[in-house]
């Protein structure tokens, strides 16, 4: 009896193509599923920390402006139980002006069902002297609200 000879395939030119296109279309995936979630985590972040820089930013645009009335507004329960809106522009008006700020960081933070805040403030002072200074805030009653201790 005879055989007749099958030719052999034309073998790894077709399995390396194969396993290229499996490993680009892998990479793809991880790509997309990497931008995807970092889109997510930093949409996140920012909307998580936003309102915290919000605020500061409105006590301290206020306070450059000399509207003590407004900054004290932007003051915690406790912090406006201990010092009167009198009291605060005393202090407000015996430090140099506010020429100019910049907020460099911003945390949040839940501890015990308590969410708290913090903007690292670089302050700018109409006499030129720089400080940084970081802002505590609380969340009250749904507006976050700067809480000096």
């Amino acid at each position: 009896m005879a055989y007749q000879q099958i030719p052999a395939p034309s073998g790894p030119r077709r399995t390396t193509r194969t396993i290229l296109i499996v490993v680009a279309v892998v990479l793809v995936l991880c790509c997309l599923g990497g931008s995807i979630g970092g889109f997510w985590l930093y949409r996140t972040v920012n909307d998580a920390v936003a309102p915290v820089s919000d605020s500061a930013t409105t006590y301290l645009d206020a306070v450059q402006r000399g509207d003590h009335s407004t900054a004290y507004r932007q003051l915690c329960a406790p912090t406006r139980n201990r010092i009167s809106e009198d009291e605060f522009t005393r202090m407000q008006a015996a430090q140099p002006r506010l020429r100019n700020y910049e907020i460099t960081f911003v945390n949040v933070a839940s501890t015990n069902g308590r969410t708290q805040g913090s903007a690292t403030v670089r302050l700018i002072q109409e006499n030129g002297t720089e400080t940084t200074q970081i802002f505590q805030l609380v969340k009250e009653d749904g507006a976050w609200r700067v809480c000096q201790q």
